[in-house]
């Protein structure tokens, strides 16, 4: 099984309707999500604010799993929000899991 890791990063505005579609989804066990900024030399796709900020709100996800899995999760992601702004990076991962050991005392 190879393993990966796909970041998604969205308009805040599409936050809460992709965080239903993504717990709907049969091959997501699970995710994380927070608020960040993107900064580049996209100010085309900026609100005026934004450009004089120097950066643009979005929330991002992480989702690990299966490269296979998360390529469909992808091909989903293209059909369901094809106007939407995301933008995602898929990556190996090289190790995951819990940290298990003794709970202290």
């Amino acid at each position: 099984m190879e393993s990966a890791l796909l970041t998604l990063n969205v308009p805040p505005a599409l936050e809460e309707a992709l965080v239903d579609w993504l717990l709907e989804q049969p091959h997501v066990q699970g995710f994380t999500s927070m608020q960040v900024y993107g900064h580049g030399s996209g100010a085309s796709a900026m609100s005026v604010g934004e450009q004089v900020l120097g950066r643009q709100k979005r929330t991002q996800f992480m989702l690990h799993g299966e490269v296979s899995g998360l390529e469909r999760l992808l091909q989903d992601l293209r059909q369901e929000y094809p106007r939407a702004g995301l933008h995602y990076f898929l990556s190996p991962v090289i190790s995951a899991g819990p940290i298990a050991g003794e709970s202290p005392e």
